[in-house]
């Protein structure tokens, strides 16, 4: 009975702060930004892609990933992709009111419909849907602090996408860091 009644209280001292994905916003969002180490899995079309890099998180308007093959960075609405291998730049403009995967982290589009978070063991599972794609998905994070563990979505019944975080700090001063693109073929998709 004393073990229930413990559970309880820490039950409700867990909800009465913030919600589980506030406290996620909120850790990504930290001043100053975040670095993590990150895996990225995707399933599509029977075809697995493996990748592992760095993702800079500045702000909720400017991230990039970067990896041994490609670096992609969104700021402020515009895109870039470079093609390490292929020495290629791709430059694009987000579209407006459009949902991005990147919405989950900065919880601003009404399109991201969360769910009930689920208390688990090992920290909270936190359901979405993105409604105008039909992606479900889960976000796992550590208690208290919010910190992700692991973004998983299914894009659909055969294909999904899943994100495993494998450290995370404050971004501090460290920076991206610059690629000589003066030999790399420039393509200008923005309007």
């Amino acid at each position: 009975m004393k073990k229930l009644f413990l559970f309880i209280i820490l039950l409700g001292q867990m909800w009465a702060q913030s919600g589980p994905y506030q406290q996620f916003l909120d850790f990504m969002n930290t001043p100053g930004g975040r670095i993590l180490e990150i895996e990225f899995y995707q399933e599509q079309n029977g075809e697995r892609y493996e990748s592992n890099g760095t993702f800079y998180y500045m702000g909720k308007h400017h991230y990039t990933f970067d990896a041994h093959d490609q670096r992609m960075t969104y700021n402020r609405g515009d895109l870039t992709t470079i093609n390490k291998l292929g020495k290629q730049v791709i430059l694009d403009s987000a579209i407006p009111g459009d949902v991005t995967i990147f919405d989950i982290l900065t919880g601003e589009n009404d399109a991201v419909e969360i769910g009930e978070p689920l208390l688990e063991k090992s920290g909270f599972r936190i359901p979405f849907t993105l409604s105008e794609w039909d992606i479900n998905g889960k976000i796992m994070t550590n208690h208290g602090s919010g910190q992700p563990r692991e973004i998983i979505m299914r894009l659909s019944s055969s294909d999904s996408l899943s994100i495993k975080i494998i450290s995370a700090e404050p971004l501090g001063n460290r920076a991206v860091g610059e690629i000589d693109l003066s030999e790399y073929e420039t393509i200008d998709l923005r309007e």
